[in-house]
């Protein structure tokens, strides 16, 4: 039987590798297929990925970004991923993103490059190997 899932599921399975690992065969696809390669790198974070942060991750996450990013990038997200963020947030935190998610209306390129920085640094973490994203939290993490 075929995989059918296609370039975002195949990426979701690399996100799950281990650094290491995920580079040795992310080279072996770009020397075949460059733009697979490229194309698998861009799916294997995305901005909905950030519901699966504990608490703990996600406090340690947001010293590194700008809450202004997050909450405009949060625009684009989706009900179930703001839900998740503003239950995890202290009080006025979630005011301030509120305010932004609420905010007069922004350009499109103004919140897409806010949620370009938000994912850049989660590809980034996730490739060193200081965050994971896990779906599965029946499973403890040591």
């Amino acid at each position: 039987m075929p995989f059918r899932a296609g370039p975002k599921e195949a990426a979701k399975m690399l996100a799950a590798l281990n650094p290491q690992e995920r580079e040795r065969i992310l080279k072996e696809i770009a020397g075949r297929d460059p733009h697979m390669a490229e194309m698998l790198v861009a799916n294997m974070v995305t901005l909905e990925d950030l519901k699966f942060l504990t608490v703990k991750m996600l406090q340690e996450f947001l010293r590194e970004i700008k809450l202004s990013d997050l909450g405009l990038a949060l625009r684009i997200g989706s009900d179930e991923l703001r839900k998740n963020i503003l239950g995890k947030v202290s009080s006025s935190m979630r005011e301030e993103i509120q305010d932004l998610l609420n905010g007069p209306p922004r350009r499109v390129s103004e919140v897409q490059e806010a949620a370009g920085k938000i994912v850049a640094l989660m590809l980034d973490k996730v490739e060193k190997g200081t965050m994971i994203l896990r779906n599965d939290s029946d499973e403890e993490l040591v």
